[in-house]
Formats: structure tokens, sequence, C-alpha cells
């Protein structure tokens, strides 16, 4: 559930990458030139890609994953394919733009951070990034909310799993070498929103839940499952989310999945449906879950009159496309 912005939300600034200490992981690092050719030569297709056709025309839907090995960072054939036919790359946010940046940087209303901070709650964060080897002064004068979204997303470091190397960021670096005109599918003030909730009530119940889960060591069991998930191309798992997301137990949670998945995949869809149908070919890169069960993004599009064709892992030719 977790989107483009939380993984780029602890790469955005080099002193957010690592403090550290001889039980902390190593930081993340970029590649050298001299290996990204046979990076790029040994990637294997790695998460959930769909050709649709419409109109005489075809786009593609990409499941993207938060957080990534190294090794696996670069796109396989089949998915490096699809980009260089598609007219447009399609993402939940442009994090080259400016003004969502701003956005989603801005520091945490004075009164919440009171609250938060008279609390305990902003302590017991900065308590579990510092046991992540997270600094802690970096996280300041963030919202409070995205902080624990940003741990949340970090837990996966200890077993080389990072968000540096998310699927989502290095898909809009390529896009951008490739010279392809890049469309956000929401805007950030809606993302953010998601997370710090207008309610305060909402947020503060959002954090326990990351401190529940990050302690117990639940947050880093989650992120692996997905992750090794998405790395297998385990499409079956993908559409049983619901019996393993631990994100439907109570009405509660089925409000807030609602909220995060459901309702924007309907929204996400009905843009998708007007650039293509305005002739363009769009390659659509948002988080996997988006893609699952009969509300995900595919099974919305089949009801709009697509042809839904599944590429990885199904298909093991590039000729498949």
């Amino acid at each position: 559930m977790k989107r483009l912005w939380l993984a780029a939300f602890l790469s955005m600034a080099p002193a957010l990458a690592v403090a550290q200490t001889p039980r902390c992981p190593p930081p993340a690092s970029v590649p050298p030139k001299s290996e990204l050719f046979h990076l790029l030569m040994a990637a294997q297709d790695r998460g959930f890609l769909w050709k649709i056709t419409k109109d005489g025309h075809s786009s593609w839907l990409y499941g993207t994953i938060h957080a990534s090995r190294q090794e696996w960072m670069l796109p396989g054939p089949h998915i490096r394919t699809a980009m260089m036919k598609s007219d447009l790359v399609a993402l939940e946010l442009n994090l080259q733009d400016p003004a969502t940046l701003a956005t989603l940087r801005k520091p945490e209303d004075p009164d919440r951070m009171q609250h938060l901070v008279q609390s305990g709650r902003k302590r017991k964060l900065d308590d579990l990034a510092a046991g992540l080897c997270l600094p802690v002064n970096n996280f300041s004068k963030t919202a409070v909310g995205l902080e624990a979204a940003g741990l949340s997303t970090a837990v996966g470091r200890v077993d080389g799993y990072y968000p540096d190397y998310a699927a989502d960021l290095v898909i809009q670096g390529i896009a951008a070498g490739m010279k392809k005109e890049l469309i956000p599918l929401e805007d950030a003030q809606t993302q953010r929103d998601l997370i710090i909730s207008t309610d305060q009530g909402d947020e503060d119940t959002f954090i326990d839940g990351v401190i529940k889960d990050v302690s117990s060591g639940e947050a880093r069991t989650d992120e692996k499952r997905l992750v090794e998930m998405w790395g297998r191309s385990d499409v079956s798992q993908l559409q049983h989310y619901d019996a393993w997301c631990k994100c439907l137990r109570t009405a509660k949670e089925r409000q807030q999945t609602k909220r995060l998945l459901d309702d924007r995949n309907v929204e996400m869809a009905q843009k998708i449906l007007s650039l293509h149908e305005s002739g363009k070919s769009l390659f659509v890169a948002v988080g996997s879950l988006h893609m699952a069960g009969p509300k995900g993004l595919p099974a919305l599009l089949k009801q709009d009159g697509f042809d839904i064709q599944q590429i990885v892992p199904a298909a093991t030719s590039s000729s498949a496309l």
C-alpha cells in the first residue's frame, strides 16, 4: 500500500541514508558505470506487467514495489520494451516536479506537533528511527505521520531491501533518460492527506499502528513477504492479498484500505482510460496492490472495454509484447 513518494522520502536526502555503527546495514549505493551494463544485461523481469488494448492500440500496467535489492533495481526486457513502445509514462506522482516535492516536504502543523510530542508518539518514532540507524535529526521538522510511513518503509534495509532501489524511482529515472513525458495520476496533497488525515484521531491511530508493528518486528516480516512476492512475480499471492495483508481485520482497517486502494483505483482508472482514448500509449507504473483483485486496475479497465493480457510472469518471450 505504500506509494512512490514514501520510497523517495528516505532517499531524497543523502544525510538520511544511514548512520553507520557496526550493527547498521551498509548504506545504499549507486553501482559504478562499469557495472551498470552488466546489471542491465542480467536484469530479469520482476513485478507484474499487463498489456491492455483498446481502440486499436495498447498501453501497459506495471505493478511496482517500494523497496528492492540493488541487483533487482534495473527492469527486465519485457518491461524495458513496454516502456520504449509507450508515448507516456504515468506514475502516482512526478517526483521531478518541484511543487510536488515542496508539498511532501511541508513541516508538521505546530499544534499537531505539540500534541504528538506531548503524547509521546514523536519520541517513540524517533527511538525506532535510531534503532533503524536513521539520523533522528533529519525528522525534526518532518510531518510525524510521514516519519511513521518512512520508518515502515525502511525496516527491510537489514534484509537488503532499500527504498533507494524502489522500482518506481528507477522507472522514473529511466523514463527521463528515454525522454518520455511523465504524467502524475494523482496530486501530492491527496497522497499527503492519506497519511496525515484531517482527523487527528485517525493520524494517531496510524502512528500507533506503525509503532506497534515496527517494535514487534511484524512490519519487517510483512515487508519481506511483499518484496519477495514481487521479486518472484507471484501473481497468485498478489491477487489474494486479502488473506495475508492484515489490512481487513477491523472495520477501521477495511475503511482505510478502501481509501488507500479501491477509491484511488477508480480515479486512476478513469485517468488511464481518458489518456488512452486520446490516442496515447501509456506505461503505467504504480504500487502492485493497485493491481490486485476485482477492484484492481486490470479488472476495472477490463470493465471499461480493454482486452487484458498478463505479460509478466505469464510470458517468457519478448515477442509477447
